[in-house]
């Protein structure tokens, strides 16, 4: 009986952890132009990997694992496009998402990048 009341208790926090996980995840997708102003002026970064910031007239630059990046941005339809300069890349894009500051980048429901952004000074 012990074990079963064991098994059921520990069956129930898991229940009650994951649900309230998931209650404080808000995503919504962003679109068209609202990515424009999502990303315009802002660092994307991760606080330990990679800090970019996109500035308004198309261009980024930042650190990848501590060496320079650079390249362009836009939006196309109701995706985030990004070309790397420096080092040379063929352009990506993504479908993006937001929950307050934290923005994810995602290819083909997969989330690909995660981040928060910050205005930059």
């Amino acid at each position: 009986m012990k074990i079963m009341t064991t098994a059921l208790l520990c069956a129930f926090l898991t229940l009650v952890a994951s649900s309230s996980a998931a209650e404080k995840e808000h995503w919504r997708s962003v679109k068209g132009t609202s990515l424009q102003k999502l990303f315009q002026d802002k660092e994307f970064a991760d606080g330990v990997h990679f800090a970019y910031q996109f500035k308004a007239g198309g261009t980024f630059a930042g650190t990848e694992m501590s060496k320079r990046v650079s390249g362009s941005w836009r939006v196309q339809g109701n995706e985030f496009c990004w070309k790397w300069v420096r080092p040379p890349d063929p352009e990506e894009c993504y479908a993006v998402q937001q929950d307050g500051a934290h923005v994810r980048l995602l290819i083909n429901g997969s989330e690909a990048w995660y981040g928060t952004l910050q205005k930059l000074p």
